[in-house]
């Protein structure tokens, strides 16, 4: 059994709130650089700095500390590393309501039958809560982790900007948990994580055999455009004015488009590894291989696809959360598995060896996860089989 955790995030536009509600943000935003204040101050005694005295700051010390052990938060912190400030949100303790079940007043209350939020114990005063609507696709998604096995263990609230947008918004973050059993090995799930316009290659391998592959592709011709579009209202947006608005409009929609894609492949990715019940051996390329390639002649609109970290991220998580075996691998894509040497690249992604062997170079590192059948297999049976 492992421990395993999704996070569902809440964002609301505060220009968009109901005006009892966004009147409260103000006195929210101040308690949390009061608790920031304190979290930095903890963090540079080495966690020797004494609990806030006065509520509610001694509300949300109390469950940082105890998210910190549970979530193992604050890592850094630990080992002695002391972080000039922290940034953490306000961290509640929380319920989830799905019938009928008695509120606890816990700070944060999941009201799935009403579908509301509501954020407490943040002022000291109990007429000050904050009730949010929660929508379909959020209680779909909370049902959904309930239905395997997930509860709801913490939450947490902050106010701020996203890097991608200026716009100020209120989030809160919902974190569930659950106890994934690992399943039974049975194969390997390879996946080759190009650069994105190329799409995520996967395979599955038993053995000797490659039983079957494929290859998840965004719509490059659709980014592509938007890319153009975003490079000319750039250059029209030395001025500032409508142009620079556009600009910002234009990328948020792109980061959304691409991060869509990356969640659909891990969901996907994820899916056919159950199904075929096979460990995960993901193939990631050398940073330093990234870099050069940013840094190097690689065209300008296509360097947003070298950013998959995302992607990688998500699926880790899911596959934790599913009890899926997960790694990752360094995979060759130019060495020749049949004799070891490097190979010449050819036009449309093709690979050559002195020796015959020509291929597409997405299947070369899944020729390298069969020559490494078991050898990739072996930590993964080790962590199932345990002695005793």
């Amino acid at each position: 059994m492992g421990t395993a955790y999704r996070t569902l995030v809440l964002r609301y536009d505060l220009s968009r709130l109901p005006p009892n509600v966004a009147e409260k943000v103000p006195a929210l935003l101040k308690v949390q650089e009061e608790f920031r204040r304190w979290a930095t101050e903890w963090a540079l005694s080495g966690g020797k700095e004494s609990m806030p005295e006065r509520s509610p700051l001694k509300y949300f010390a109390k469950v940082f500390l105890h998210a910190g052990r549970t979530l193992d938060w604050l890592y850094g912190v630990k080992n002695g590393v002391k972080p000039k400030r922290l940034r953490p949100p306000l961290v509640f303790d929380a319920q989830l309501r799905l019938g009928n079940e008695k509120d606890v007043s816990r700070g944060v209350f999941v009201d799935v039958p009403k579908r509301e939020v509501r954020v407490r114990r943040w002022s000291g005063k109990r007429s000050e809560t904050i009730v949010l609507s929660l929508g379909d696709k959020a209680v779909e998604w909370i049902v959904a982790r309930v239905r395997e096995g997930g509860r709801l263990v913490l939450a947490a609230a902050w106010v701020g900007a996203s890097r991608r947008s200026r716009t100020a918004k209120l989030y809160v973050a919902l974190v569930f948990r659950r106890e994934a059993t690992p399943m039974q090995l049975k194969r390997l799930f390879v996946v080759d994580l190009n650069a994105l316009h190329n799409g995520v290659a996967w395979a599955v391998v038993e053995g000797e055999r490659i039983l079957k592959r494929g290859v998840l592709r965004p719509d490059v011709s659709k980014l592509m455009h938007l890319q153009k579009r975003i490079a000319e209202l750039d250059s029209l947006c030395a001025n500032k004015g409508k142009a620079c608005e556009e600009a910002m409009a234009a990328k948020s929609r792109l980061w959304r488009m691409l991060r869509s894609f990356e969640d659909d492949v891990a969901k996907e990715l994820i899916w056919l590894a159950r199904k075929r019940k096979a460990a995960i051996v993901v193939d990631v390329p050398y940073d330093v291989s990234i870099r050069r390639l940013k840094e190097g002649g690689y065209v300008a609109e296509r360097k947003v696809f070298l950013n998959f970290g995302h992607l990688r991220k998500r699926l880790r998580r899911l596959a934790e959360w599913y009890g899926v075996p997960y790694r990752e691998e360094h995979l060759y894509s130019t060495i020749c598995p049949r004799c070891g040497a490097e190979m010449e690249e050819l036009p449309n992604r093709r690979v050559r060896c002195a020796c015959g062997f020509e291929a597409h170079r997405d299947e070369v590192p899944v020729l390298w996860a069969v020559k490494r059948f078991r050898e990739l297999t072996s930590p993964f049976l080790k962590q199932i089989i345990k002695p005793g």
